[in-house]
């Protein structure tokens, strides 16, 4: 990854301040809320409150930060973790700030932070030492609102395709190099071969599994300079055409709603060959027992190259409503820490955020020690980020309620045309 050669940047002392100076997903389909505590320990008064949504992948890995902010911090005597659905999570912070209830930090999807700085509820960060320029172009895109950072990354993300190694062997497939881009085609041909197993060739997000087709065929939500929608257009309608009877007709692909059974869960099982796959999940697959591995999305004919979105866990500190930003702004210290960049691909899949976190040992020998993130590594480059507007969550809201519309036998050129029409009201 070309960012792993950049020239290395001078770390800045954490000092748990409001001064302190540069210092650094989606959705998952856990249940359940309640609150997880981090013990105290250090020599702090100060007790803190973070919010995110459900994940039980990574509400194991918070709980420990947690732990560890509170251990090491003169500020923070300890800290604790409020969950909450990610369908519900926007709305639940949204009110809370008025309402003077608002944490001291909270977790923020690319959806959503254009938003919070749109409606000055997130502090200016650059204001308080935080350097943009120390970010990756994946991470700094998605934290950024009219050329300004309002959000910390703890990790940037990707999506690719996983595949089960010994399924493509049992339909007498040759399994493709890691780092090679099929083809619309030879993607087809794919499926052609292990849907003859009576299981699914392949399984996919209903909303994002389409996204990345269109990504990757040259479409997307908005054009370049944000003043129209550009999901109805050629690109788009073909990704859908190309997809359709595959989903409505045979079967061999599975479309997976919201609130149903994740894509993932379908490889886990053995019920899918090959499924729509984030690299947060790389600690899953490491696990999970399977011979896998990461590919590529397929390239349209359109373009030549591979475009998924660009997204991560983001953190921000309410600029109102009660949260203690002096607090916020220490986790937001302790995240951008290069103790938690450096170490973030490990903990759990995602890749750092700053830029000098490539350059550090732990990063470098974790990738060569797993050499299955090399196209984790290599799409990095290629990531599009979500769509710099207030309202990009109700974009993606509209597109993904068509793209299900579709996987039901809808017209794609009617669904898109409706997902056109309510994204350019809102424009």
């Amino acid at each position: 990854m070309s960012n792993r050669n950049l020239t290395r940047r001078k770390l800045l002392a954490l000092t748990g301040s409001m001064g302190a100076a540069g210092l650094a997903g989606c959705s998952s389909g856990g249940a359940g809320g309640g609150n997880g505590s981090g013990g105290g320990g250090g020599s702090g008064d100060g007790s803190a409150t973070f919010w995110a949504w459900n994940d039980p992948g990574l509400a194991p890995i918070r709980e420990e930060q947690a732990n560890e902010i509170a251990e090491q911090s003169d500020t923070i005597s300890d800290a604790s973790w409020e969950y909450y659905p990610f369908e519900n999570y926007l709305a639940k912070s949204t009110t809370a700030i008025p309402a003077g209830n608002a944490p001291d930090s909270l977790a923020l999807s690319v959806l959503w932070v254009p938003r919070f700085a749109d409606q000055g509820v997130a502090l200016n960060l650059e204001e308080n030492g935080f350097n943009p320029d120390d970010y990756v172009s994946a991470a700094r895109r998605n934290a950024s609102y009219d050329g300004t950072l309002w959000a910390v990354p703890w990790y940037a993300d990707c999506r690719l395709i996983a595949i089960n190694t010994s399924m493509f062997e049992e339909a007498g497939l040759e399994v493709p190099d890691p780092t090679h881009r099929s083809s619309w085609e030879e993607f087809a041909s794919w499926i052609d071969a292990l849907g003859e197993s009576g299981k699914a060739a392949f399984s996919m997000s209903a909303g994002e599994g389409f996204d990345c087709f269109a990504l990757s065929n040259g479409s997307g939500f908005i054009n370049e300079d944000g003043t129209e929608a550009i999901i109805n257009n050629d690109a788009a309608v073909e990704a859908a055409n190309y997809l359709q009877p595959k989903i409505v007709d045979d079967g061999t692909v599975l479309a997976r709603n919201p609130g149903g059974t994740d894509a993932i869960e379908d490889l886990l099982a053995g019920e899918a060959a090959m499924c729509f796959a984030g690299s947060w999940h790389y600690p899953r697959l490491r696990d999970s027992g399977l011979d896998w591995q990461y590919i590529p999305y397929p390239s349209g004919p359109q373009i030549d190259t591979s475009h998924t979105w660009s997204a991560g866990v983001f953190y921000t500190v309410p600029s109102r409503g009660g949260a203690n930003q002096e607090i916020g702004l220490e986790w937001l210290n302790y995240i951008n820490s290069m103790e938690v960049q450096r170490s973030v691909t490990k903990s759990m899949g995602g890749f750092p955020g700053r830029k000098d976190a490539y350059e550090t040992d732990e990063f470098n020998q974790f990738i060569k020690d797993n050499p299955k993130l090399e196209p984790v590594a290599q799409e990095m480059e290629n990531t599009k980020p979500f769509p710099s507007h207030p309202e990009v969550s109700k974009m993606w809201d509209t597109v993904h309620t068509q793209a299900q519309a579709m996987w039901q036998g809808a017209d794609p050129q009617q669904a898109l045309d409706k997902a056109a029409q309510d994204i350019n009201a809102l424009l």
